[in-house]
């Protein structure tokens, strides 16, 4: 039986159509060793919020047994014969030049008005200096048509790449439709302009890991989306913000630059469930999920499907941001075991007063409580 597992990005040819919600440039099959789609239906769809579609290989052969056979496999009506599996070579990692980056580097993005504004209201003068700090710890940079470049660099330094995002300028919400492209990556504009290889290769890591070697003792604080690690960091200077850029993006491969750290979670409204259950297998740290948008958000902004930064957000326009202290009852008491074993703690519970609602730890010898 072969092997199957996500189609690798190699640029839109390798995005397909959803059979789901019908967007052609979302979908990625299921392949094998060859790149073979086991079926046009067998993928996931990269819109985890709006559309949710994923289809395994293993509901697929559940759904139809008469495909699963020893030596082949159904793909439509047609017979494939597998080939003699080749041993995978292990390929090095691509790289883009620094200077994309250095060059790139600007305020002049839609992103980073809303953040000026957004922290003009909170620190008033001392935002300025806020705004310099992020600008030059996360690299951000923007194009001529004011979308904001996130740019992944790893913990050595070297990028990998940078992914490309417009957002409204007044709210802070990403615009997905119309004439503008929901998400584009630098490495692929460079491919289109022949300055890449055909044959580079994109391996992605965690938004913000350069800040890991600096920062070795800090907590850190994961995140789905950039921006909140962006905002996090804005306002709870005292973590390491990360970002995994999206909520399937938690792979161990990129997770593991956290080996021996203290991280807190901080999962978006729909992926709390799935991220609890990921972060047990992260036995290479010590983990906390914070549950403050499980228990705390309304339906209405459960349905919005918010992340940490609009609660962030919210807290600051209506002047509640202060009140969410009450709340802390919860979390002293789920990590006051955990303090005992590493007395760092105690300054993520003083410093996090304002926002941590609740959280569950996960670990092999923790107990969650009741």
């Amino acid at each position: 039986m072969s092997n199957y597992s996500l189609q690798s990005y190699k640029g839109m040819a390798t995005r397909h159509t959803c059979p789901n919600c019908g967007d052609r440039h979302s979908f990625a099959y299921y392949v094998d060793e060859q790149d073979t789609p086991l079926h046009l239906s067998v993928g996931r769809c990269n819109h985890e919020s709006s559309c949710g579609y994923h289809y395994t290989p293993k509901q697929y052969f559940h759904d139809h047994p008469e495909c699963r056979t020893t030596n082949d496999f159904s793909f439509g009506r047609q017979r494939v014969e597998q080939k003699n599996k080749q041993p995978s070579q292990p390929t090095s990692v691509c790289y883009i030049p620094i200077h994309y980056v250095e060059k790139s580097q600007s305020v002049h993005s839609n992103f980073f008005h809303f953040l000026s504004m957004l922290l003009t209201a909170y620190y008033g003068s001392k935002a300025k200096e806020v705004l310099n700090r992020l600008l030059e710890e996360y690299r951000l940079g923007a194009t001529r048509e004011g979308a904001v470049i996130f740019w992944q660099i790893d913990r050595m330094n070297k990028v990998r790449t940078g992914k490309v995002m417009q957002y409204n300028p007044e709210d802070g919400h990403r615009i997905k439709g119309g004439q503008t492209s929901a998400v584009n990556w630098i490495h692929s504009i460079l491919k289109k302009q022949r300055i890449l290889p055909e044959k580079w290769q994109l391996s992605q890591c965690l938004f913000g890991e350069h800040l890991l070697s600096s920062n070795p003792d800090k907590v850190v604080v994961l995140v789905e989306s950039e921006k909140s690690a962006v905002i996090g960091s804005a306002i709870f200077p005292g973590y390491v913000w990360l970002a995994t850029g999206g909520k399937s993006q938690m792979k161990e491969e990129k997770l593991r630059v956290l080996s021996g750290r203290t991280v807190l979670l901080f999962p978006d409204a729909d992926g709390y469930a799935e991220w609890k259950q990921r972060a047990g297998s992260m036995t290479f740290c010590k983990v906390i999920v914070s549950d403050l948008i499980e228990k705390n958000a309304t339906p209405e902004q459960k349905a919005a499907h918010i992340d940490i930064a609009d609660w962030i957000v919210f807290q600051i326009r209506e002047s509640k941001i202060m009140c969410t202290a009450n709340h802390l009852v919860e979390a002293e008491r789920i990590l006051q075991r955990m303090i005992e074993k590493n007395p760092v703690l105690q300054k993520l519970i003083d410093d996090f007063d304002l926002v941590l609602v609740g959280a569950s730890p996960i670990g092999k010898d923790e107990v969650n409580p009741p």
